[in-house]
């Protein structure tokens, strides 16, 4: 049935497939997640628990991701009125009753007759090691958590704004106009890539309790609020010493979370400060060296070098290819900055791309 040349039936089936597509990628994240874990103790100390015990230990952490993400934050961001007191408030509860089941819980697995008070769960090794893990699962809910709503509401704004300059505004201004939307929209989808990047190096870090997580935590918290706050539609431009700092952030965080066995330099010449540029446009493509190329050769170091001659800016990236990777390469990330350049900079800039069997090379030039 069609409706003003909608189809109703397909429109109504669109949330249905968005949900089981969801749900399947939930599905593969925590089935990767889970093999990987137990890959890891295997090799390392051995399988030496039940199945069932696993089982039992993962449903319990994959419902408290859950519940901390769409009941406690959920609850407290979207039904108080002070959603950070409450929400603080609510997941010290939450750790502490989870705690206490899963002293319970370990007790009755060992089969004792009093599993609560069988169990030296006052010691500081059993203590720090269920801590961390709950902080471990409930940061990542966290995570998740505001992905979810940044994404949610910035989409929805977004759309908004798209319909009503297509309504109210002329030809010119709407053209204007959305060329801000836009940009700030494909901005969006280069900025959690960052965050799914760094997912496997944090956990490393936490769950061995190591000094790094400390430092890798704080890499990637400014890298998320950077691509976050520069990705709004009214921050058209940043300066530049802001993203030669994110660069140097992220292959920061690159190196830490392969134990400094990476093979990334970079560069830079020239005066940075006042100089502004379009946020995320160089990150990207050392974003894109760090997914695709093969930084982990010392015969073949990937390179990113900025230069600056008066008010040109000239920036180039060049990696050995990587035999197999695990991202598909679509070149979605370089056409979305393209567009992002032609929209900032009209004429006024130049990106190339050699793509040789053996290595990939970009270039871009912007008269700024």
């Amino acid at each position: 049935m069609l409706r003003d040349g909608v189809d109703i039936k397909m429109t109504k089936n669109r949330p249905i497939r968005q949900w089981k597509q969801a749900a399947f990628y939930h599905l593969l994240v925590w089935a990767v997640f889970i093999s990987y874990e137990l890959l890891c103790l295997f090799t390392t100390v051995g399988l030496d628990g039940q199945y069932l015990h696993y089982g039992i230990y993962y449903v319990m952490y994959i419902s408290l991701f859950y519940l901390n993400a769409h009941v406690i934050l959920d609850f407290s961001f979207f039904k108080t009125k002070s959603p950070y007191l409450i929400a603080a408030g609510l997941i010290v509860v939450e750790m502490i009753v989870f705690g206490l089941l899963k002293a319970v819980i370990d007790g009755l697995l060992a089969g004792a007759d009093a599993p609560w008070l069988s169990l030296k769960v006052f010691t500081r090794a059993y203590l720090l090691s269920n801590i961390f893990r709950q902080i471990f699962f409930i940061g990542f809910s966290i995570a998740y958590w505001s992905m979810l709503y940044l994404t949610r509401f910035r989409d929805q704004a977004q759309q908004m704004e798209i319909e009503r300059l297509r309504q109210q505004a002329s030809m010119l201004e709407l053209e204007n106009r959305y060329i801000s939307v836009e940009n700030a929209y494909l901005q969006h989808q280069v900025s959690p890539h960052l965050l799914f990047n760094s997912l496997n190096f944090i956990y490393y870090a936490v769950y061995k309790l190591s000094d790094r997580a400390g430092k890798g935590i704080m890499l990637l918290s400014n890298l998320l609020r950077y691509s976050l706050t520069a990705g709004s539609a009214q921050q058209k431009t940043i300066e530049l010493k802001q993203e030669v700092e994110q660069i140097r952030n992220l292959i920061g965080l690159d190196r830490m979370r392969f134990n400094e066995k990476r093979y990334l330099g970079f560069k830079s010449n020239g005066e940075l400060s006042g100089r502004f540029i379009l946020p995320l446009a160089l990150l990207t493509l050392v974003e894109n060296v760090i997914k695709h190329g093969e930084c982990g050769d010392p015969s073949a170091p990937a390179t990113a070098e900025l230069q600056l001659r008066g008010n040109k800016l000239h920036f180039s990236t060049v990696n050995k290819k990587r035999e197999k990777t695990a991202y598909s390469t679509t070149g979605l990330g370089l056409n979305n900055l393209r567009k992002r350049l032609q929209n900032a900079y009209p004429d006024r800039f130049e990106l190339q791309v050699n793509d040789e069997q053996d290595q990939f090379a970009v270039h871009l030039s912007i008269d700024l």
